[in-house]
């Protein structure tokens, strides 16, 4: 499948024009002043872009936590190449403050339950993207050392929890396997064979990648970058031909996680895989403030929506169902 952002007209691609040409009175409507991007593709083609707030296709949005699903790919890359051996190693094996005994739970968390939010580590998300327990981590030189005193709330692979740690920590384990950081890592396996552009993350003063919190700015995309790593996994890993990420990988990150369910996190109708968004007949990526990736493999089919996140940004899912989706003929 060719990434070369042919453009087609919808109609070729089995979509409805009329159906697609309402999203603009809809956003109207609706009063989304946030939303910046919208783009569709179909059978690997792009068949509706519009931008809004003077973006264009070259301008970059913050992509918040879709960056977990980015690292998530990393993860795959670093199995793939042997850079870990399995997903169920410890993961104290690369992070020494796990290692100590501060808890007897600590040896039992492994990679993969950094992939499926399951480390069972205690954590508080607060309201409105305001965090206090990230914000005392912050505070203090060695955010890994934090990590580890803070206190166990389940055994590991128990119970779904979605929460910072454990993509901090995923982060901090790719750095640590492959010597360098795991922004590097992901410019040099992902980045530059999509031919992504992004800034450099930001980095925690102990020397791990995050995105999360302030600085992440240097880590936008545009809406043809997350178009990319949409079609990378609806063409099973490959990017023009070239495997960048297992399919078996693939497989498993969008396959829901036992315990995705466990504590009621989710609705009845979305799952988890690695760090990967399920839906009945899809997946996706999603950050704060609006920010989607979705794949309907079945359809061939992938959108698009990016926005300006504020603290009280909502989600614009609404777009993509009754508008986006509703085009398929």
């Amino acid at each position: 499948m060719s990434l070369d952002w042919q453009v087609s007209t919808p109609e070729k691609e089995g979509l409805d024009s009329s159906i697609l040409n309402q999203v603009d009175d809809y956003i109207r409507q609706k009063r989304y002043r946030l939303i910046n991007s919208v783009l569709v593709l179909k059978n690997g083609k792009i068949v509706f872009e519009r931008y809004y707030n003077k973006y264009n296709e070259n301008s970059r949005n913050n992509i918040k936590s879709i960056w977990k699903s980015i690292l998530s790919i990393a993860a795959g890359i670093c199995l793939d190449r042997g850079i870990i051996q399995s997903l169920d190693e410890p993961i104290g094996k690369y992070l020494q403050e796990f290692a100590r005994n501060n808890h007897p739970y600590h040896k039992l968390i492994t990679i993969r339950h950094l992939l499926t939010m399951s480390s069972g580590i205690y954590w508080n998300g607060g309201i409105h993207y305001h965090c206090p327990m990230i914000a005392q981590m912050m505070r203090t030189n060695d955010w890994i050392t934090h990590i580890s005193d803070i206190e166990m709330n389940n055994v590991p692979g128990m119970y779904f929890q979605y929460k910072e740690w454990d993509v901090m920590l995923l982060s901090a384990v790719i750095g640590r396997a492959c010597g360098a950081t795991a922004y590097d890592f992901t410019k040099e396996y992902l980045y530059k064979p999509l031919n992504i552009s992004s800034g450099r993350w930001p980095q925690s003063p102990c020397g791990f990648s995050y995105t999360v919190m302030k600085g992440e700015e240097e880590s936008d995309l545009s809406a043809r970058d997350l178009a990319k790593l949409g079609m990378l996994f609806l063409d099973h890993g490959k990017y023009n031909g070239n495997q960048i990420v297992s399919m078996k990988y693939v497989k498993e990150t969008i396959t829901p996680s036992v315990t995705n369910a466990s504590i009621g996190s989710l609705s009845d109708n979305d799952a988890y895989g690695f760090l990967w968004w399920l839906f009945p007949d899809g997946y996706g990526c999603r950050g704060f403030g609006g920010q989607e990736v979705n794949v309907f493999p079945d359809k061939h089919f992938v959108s698009i929506i990016q926005a300006t996140p504020t603290s009280s940004s909502k989600s614009y899912e609404d777009i993509n169902e009754t508008i986006l989706r509703q085009a398929i003929l």
